[in-house]
C-alpha cells in the first residue's frame, strides 16, 4: 500500500552502500517514475514503472550517485557506494 506523504519522493532520499551491493526500488505510487542517475551512468525506463513494479542496480565502483525522476525531475536521491 502506497504511504501519502511519501508519493512523489524517493524514501528514503539516500541511502549508502557497500561497493558491489545491489539496491533496488520499489514503485509504490499510482503515477509512474523512473529512477535516473545525473551522470547517465544507470537508468530504468524512461517511460516510467508503476505501482509495483521494481528496479535494481549494482554499485560496483566507490563514490556519490545523485539521481531523480526523468518524468518528475523535483523527486531527487543519492546512493553513497563505501
Amino acid at each position: 500500500m502506497s504511504d501519502a506523504a511519501t508519493i512523489g519522493a524517493f524514501t528514503p532520499p539516500s541511502v549508502t552502500v557497500s561497493a558491489g551491493q545491489r539496491v533496488e526500488w520499489i514503485f509504490q505510487d499510482a503515477n509512474p517514475h523512473t529512477v535516473t542517475a545525473d551522470d547517465d551512468s544507470f537508468t530504468s525506463p524512461k517511460t516510467g514503472l508503476a505501482n509495483g513494479k521494481t528496479y535494481s542496480h549494482t554499485f560496483d565502483t566507490a563514490g556519490t550517485y545523485a539521481y531523480h525522476c526523468f518524468i518528475h525531475p523535483q523527486m531527487l536521491g543519492t546512493v553513497v557506494v563505501q
